[in-house]
């Protein structure tokens, strides 16, 4: 756990202040076989994953968050020289993530979050809805089917789409509520290459799955989430609300 917590705080409590300059991109001059990889281990590190449990916020219920994910074997990868420009900050690839949701009649949460992969010009502009069809209660655990979708914006040549189909479930005691849930996720990359370069496209659907826990405070509500896509990977969340 050392691992996500020293990191992953660092960001999301440095997520006030400017991020730092581009400090790596995507080749221009990658080969196919480098980007359609680099390209299935990125969109498993920028999904945007929960980070929160299955029940209804409630009509009145309101949220505002900061988190960051951490993969620290990014850069290990055989794709990585060919397909990366640069070195990732810190040694490890991080996305941070800010954004709130609003509960609404009928146990629907809807949620908006824009993020940055840390080190780059890249961002993900991200739309979320969320139903409880079991709201769950004393005894009972609450159960939700979530649908997402990310349009990637700058990043030079390199554009992401993203979408997801999950099912969630979860269960609340005092203070924590333990959660878990699975699904699935498509993404299409685009890269635009060199001059003289054939530009690239890949598409692939991968099959995702997460736990968390979320520690409720008098103010914040901590969660700590396990991430896993084509790797896995650990994302730390603090959120405001009520």
């Amino acid at each position: 756990m050392r691992k996500l917590f020293r990191p992953s705080l660092l960001l999301v409590l440095g997520l006030a202040a400017a991020l730092p300059a581009a400090a790596w991109d995507v080749r221009g001059d990658a080969s196919a076989a480098d980007f359609r990889d680099f390209a299935r281990r990125f969109a498993s590190a920028a999904y945007a994953y929960p980070g929160h449990p299955a029940k209804a916020l409630g009509i009145t219920g309101f949220e505002a968050f900061a988190e960051a994910s951490y993969d620290d074997t990014f850069d290990e990868q055989p794709f990585f020289a060919g397909a990366v420009d640069g070195d990732l900050d810190g040694g490890f690839l991080s996305v941070a993530r800010v954004g709130v949701r609003k509960g609404l009649p009928g146990h629907v949460d809807l949620g908006v979050s824009l993020a940055e992969a840390v080190g780059t010009d890249l961002r993900l502009a991200t739309a979320e809805v969320q139903w409880a069809f079991l709201d769950g209660g004393a005894v009972s655990p609450a159960a939700a089917l979530r649908i997402v979708a990310t349009r990637s914006q700058g990043g030079g040549g390199f554009t992401l789409d993203q979408g997801g189909i999950e099912v969630l479930a979860s269960k609340g005691f005092p203070l924590l509520t333990p959660y878990i849930g699975g699904g699935v996720a498509f993404s299409r990359a685009r890269l635009d290459r060199s001059a003289g370069l054939s530009d690239l496209s890949v598409a692939h659907t991968q099959p995702i799955a997460y736990a968390g826990l979320r520690l409720s405070l008098l103010i914040p509500k901590i969660t700590a989430e396990i991430q896993r896509g084509d790797t896995t990977q650990y994302a730390l969340r603090v959120a405001l609300g009520f």
